[in-house]
């Protein structure tokens, strides 16, 4: 294709699947756009194609198989991610070598910048969250699975898990918790509110911060000031109170090594009593084996998880058929358009690098955030 005077002057690789339209978007924005998308019959990079890529787009699994090394792109100047998160892109062979010989050659690092599609997923996921609260609040699971079982109208004492007659706990007047406030937790909070709900939350700083990143416009919590009171998950102290105010709480935070098995036993029983709890961060928050402890706990209503320890959750585990759980297979995000949504945010972050500025939801190599 040949160079316009309004197209960017990089060569885009991507492997991510698109749109027909989006497709023609980026072919008109980039000198020069090189698409194999991944699962096609044409999904292979060839050597000369590689070595001319200035960025790649690619999805949240990492760059395609056959590039072993990123030697293969000697242009290489940015990838970005269609994905919220970046830790199996972190873990990968080609990309752990790089932060290897990055750490080992101090004098002469690769200057390289990796960025995520965080704020794509503000369209499935936070909607997710609110309809598993409200799901686990009204005890929808256990009547949809008594009615297929007994193939009848439950009785209203069949329909409540301690028996007693039926009623629908209200998400109004309850407080939910967000642990975690980027994206995801700024949108859900938002929603939440709107249900009449007492919105507190907990990150690193315990504080109100404004929101960054890529923010789909009517979205989110700019100013970050829906949430009453903020807590700080380095602070025992403050993770407590967090905690035991929080009778619905929304997990949303990546895998990093501060928040591995964060949410244990010891922090899940100070949840008030009749809590229910949405993990749509990673399942290495919570042990599994301390969320199937509290699941047994008469105080505890009960749990919604589209993430697990281990992931993909071991067949036949005591999880799978708890009466208080609901498991979903990491789908939360797979929005309508998602991967189209994402193309946005491979355009503004070249147009950034082009102009010498940094990148939007740029995640450090060495750090995994």
């Amino acid at each position: 294709m040949s160079s316009t005077t309004s197209s960017l002057p990089f060569t885009v690789g991507c492997s991510v699947p698109l749109s027909d339209s989006t497709i023609e978007k980026l072919k008109s924005n980039f000198d020069k756009f090189i698409y194999h998308p991944k699962g096609s019959s044409d999904d292979k990079f060839s050597n000369d194609e590689l070595k001319e890529i200035d960025v790649f787009f690619t999805t949240g699994r990492g760059l395609p198989e056959s590039i072993e090394s990123l030697d293969q792109l000697p242009e290489l100047k940015h990838i970005q991610l269609a994905s919220a998160g970046s830790d199996f892109m972190l873990k990968s062979k080609t990309i752990q070598s790089y932060i290897k010989d990055n750490h080992n050659n101090e004098s002469n690092k690769r200057d390289l910048s990796l960025s995520t599609a965080s704020g794509t997923h503000v369209l499935s996921i936070p909607p997710y969250a609110v309809g598993m609260s409200i799901a686990l609040l009204h005890q929808w699971p256990r009547m949809i699975l008594g009615a297929r079982d007994k193939k009848r109208f439950l009785s209203e004492e069949e329909c409540d898990y301690k028996g007693e007659t039926y009623y629908a706990r209200s998400s109004y007047g309850r407080t939910a918790g967000l642990l975690g406030y980027g994206a995801l937790g700024r949108e859900t909070a938002r929603l939440l509110k709107a249900h009449g709900m007492r919105i507190i939350a907990a990150n690193t700083s315990g504080k109100a911060t404004p929101q960054e990143g890529y923010v789909i416009p009517g979205t989110g919590d700019k100013d970050g000031s829906i949430p009453e009171e903020y807590y700080s998950t380095k602070d025992p102290k403050s993770v407590e109170s967090f905690l035991k105010q929080s009778d619905v709480l929304i997990c949303s935070l990546p895998n990093t090594p501060a928040t591995h098995y964060f949410l244990n036993k010891e922090k899940l029983e100070m949840l008030p009593d009749g809590a229910v709890l949405v993990n749509v961060g990673r399942g290495s928050l919570i042990p599994s084996d301390d969320l199937l402890k509290v699941l047994d706990s008469p105080k505890f209503f009960g749990a919604a998880i589209d993430v697990t320890d281990p992931e993909p959750l071991t067949e036949n585990h005591p999880l799978w058929s708890h009466p208080k759980l609901i498991i979903t297979p990491h789908i939360s995000g797979n929005a309508e358009n998602e991967m189209d949504i994402a193309a946005d945010i491979l355009l503004t972050n070249v147009k950034k690098i082009n102009q010498g500025e940094k990148v939007i939801n740029e995640i450090k190599f060495d750090r995994g955030y």
